[in-house]
């Protein structure tokens, strides 16, 4: 990542911030385009060294934070120290909070320089940051999980790298794009009410374009696999609404509802007239991921018996977006509400001693007229102010001031400000800079904010009621428990009844099994529910057994079902997957 000299230095000084009890830092998450890479960093030094190109080209932020700690003695009692490692060979960094981990890949980069001088595997860098580690598997309560998934890129050849994810939708779409799930490792804290971090089933402002690029589709049916590349192309607008084109598809679909960083969105999209067949029809699991600087991961996966489909694509939207309606010049393209994670660094120069006060990724809110006035908040700061055209279009000075910061360092007026709209996002930076008896204090707040989020104007239909409607069961069987081995699939229909309580219990009947089970909440403005449901006396045995379910109820009340069972004995492995839409049954 070309940043490694400045490691040693900014985990050291990260030990000497003196901060509030609760959490002073975000961990901001990056995405590389040309590695295929995840970097997570918890000082504003290093994130800023990385938007500025510093860390090498293709680095850009997804937009996603969890709340970390950089003081131990502000940190809870039970917080560890996250262990962080460089390998050269992967070119990629690696974060535990494991004592075990930890200690085992010290113990290997000691053995290697005891045999070699040389470390080809992974080398320490110090405590990236504090936070609290779950216990068995399981996070304290009140605060929220983090899981690890893992690029399997050692057997790929591809690079070792892992990416920390806080949200189960986005923890599925990596599985889905072969990552490898390896368990919850972090707990971070709860967002605090007011932070901003709502989600939306409105605001799509962030994915407005039009999006292209080269996508890979692969298809199944039955035991014939096809995987090909081609063009995609998307139109997305402000409503949600998606169109597009790609291998002979013509595409249409809608995006339902993204979350509290407005960095991951899901919804349905159909295909119809491809080239190849199997890639018409509806996929319900439409997945994007909005990072900085145009790049759009999109996700496309669709089930129908014995065919399944996948498009996968990285795509750019080369057009800078529209500004808003209704703004002035004075003004044009940044007026309204926006927040974000910014970085904030506070230095003291006495003599020939330098002092870090402060080196932490915090929230920054704005809100700014048409007429180019400035109010916001961050770091307990209150900020006020007014900005002017600068000579560059699109780019904007002024002064600020500051009071009330929870560091006084950062209190004063900022005469050296610059805004401007970058890919949809504003890029804000405010540097002071003052002297008295020979003390020079500088203060900057930098970083990248996006439209604040408005808060759903619906509420999602309740899933709780009775449904009945058809449903496909497709049943793969493959023995290799002989010499030989075999594969059979079975493709069966029937009407399954299904009744689920306000306490999520599952009841129904359908293939002639009894189902049983529990469905919880997994995203509210997704009306998503997922849990365990069991088959048991089923007309076909293989079809028995706890099936991983996810429940979409419509707009309209309709119930969208997907199930999926696999098992393995004696040599024999099964696969089930049930799959129906069920419309409510009138109580």
């Amino acid at each position: 990542m070309k940043i490694r000299n400045l490691v040693l230095v900014l985990l050291a000084a990260a030990g000497a911030v003196a901060q509030a009890a609760a959490p002073d830092t975000r961990a901001i998450e990056y995405y590389n385009k040309q590695l295929n890479h995840y970097f997570i960093t918890s000082t504003a030094v290093e994130a800023r060294i990385i938007d500025h190109g510093g860390a090498g080209p293709g680095w850009v932020r997804t937009g996603r934070t969890f709340p970390a700690w950089l003081d131990k003695a502000a940190a809870p009692a039970d917080a560890a120290g996250v262990c962080r490692f460089y390998s050269t060979a992967a070119n990629s960094h690696f974060y535990t909070a494991s004592t075990e981990e930890c200690d085992l890949l010290k113990g290997q980069e000691a053995a290697e320089r005891r045999s070699s001088g040389k470390v080809r595997g992974w080398s320490y860098e110090g405590i990236a940051f504090l936070i609290q580690a779950p216990v068995n598997g399981q996070c304290p309560a009140g605060t929220q999980p983090v899981s690890r998934v893992y690029n399997n890129g050692f057997a790929s050849g591809e690079g070792s790298n892992h990416r920390f994810v806080d949200d189960d939708t986005l923890r599925q779409l990596m599985v889905d794009r072969s990552w490898v799930f390896e368990g919850v490792v972090l707990c971070t804290a709860v967002e605090p009410a007011g932070t901003g971090a709502t989600p939306t089933a409105t605001d799509f402002s962030a994915l407005v374009g039009a999006w292209s690029g080269t996508a890979r589709w692969k298809s199944e049916v039955g035991s014939s696999e096809t995987r090909s590349t081609a063009p995609l192309e998307l139109v997305i607008a402000g409503d949600g609404a998606v169109s597009g084109s790609g291998d002979g598809c013509a595409f249409a679909g809608q995006v339902l509802s993204g979350n509290a960083f407005r960095s991951l969105f899901t919804g349905t999209i159909s295909a119809t007239g491809c080239a190849n067949a199997a890639f018409n029809g509806t996929y319900n699991r439409f997945r994007l991921e909005r990072y900085d600087h145009g790049t759009l991961a999109v996700q496309m996966n669709r089930e129908d018996g014995a065919t399944e489909a996948k498009i996968e694509a990285l795509l750019s939207d080369p057009a800078p977006p529209p500004a808003p309606v209704g703004t002035t010049p004075a003004a044009a393209g940044i007026a309204g509400d926006w927040t974000g994670t910014v970085g904030w660094l506070a230095l003291r120069r006495e003599g020939g001693t330098q002092t870090v006060l402060v080196m932490s990724n915090r929230p920054l809110s704005l809100t700014i007229s048409d007429a180019g006035a400035v109010e916001g908040a961050g770091f307990e700061c209150a900020f006020t102010g007014a900005l002017t055209a600068g000579a560059t279009p699109g780019v904007f000075g002024g002064s600020l001031t500051a009071t009330g910061c929870a560091e006084a360092a950062f209190d004063g007026t900022y005469v050296d400000v610059e805004m401007k709209r970058d890919d949809g996002k504003l890029e804000v930076e405010f540097e002071k800079e003052t002297e008295a008896g020979g003390v020079t204090t500088e203060a900057s707040v930098e970083g990248r904010l996006r439209r604040a989020g408005s808060t759903p104007t619906s509420t999602p239909p309740p899933i709780p009621g009775s449904y009945k409607g058809s449903f496909q069961a497709h049943i793969q069987i493959r023995d290799r428990s002989g010499a030989t081995q075999s594969t059979t699939n079975a493709m069966v229909t029937d009407l399954v009844e299904l009744t689920i309580a306000a306490d999520g219990t599952v009841t129904g009947q359908g293939f002639g099994c009894l189902l049983g089970g529990t469905l919880a909440p997994r995203n509210l403005p997704e009306r998503i529910h997922t849990g365990p449901v069991v088959a048991s006396g089923c007309a076909d045995a293989a079809m028995n057994g706890t099936y991983d379910t996810q429940a979409h109820t419509e707009g309209n009340g309709t119930l969208q079902v997907q199930m999926e069972l696999e098992k393995e004995a004696a040599g024999i492995r099964t696969k089930v997957k049930i799959h129906g839409v069920a419309p409510r049954v009138a109580p």
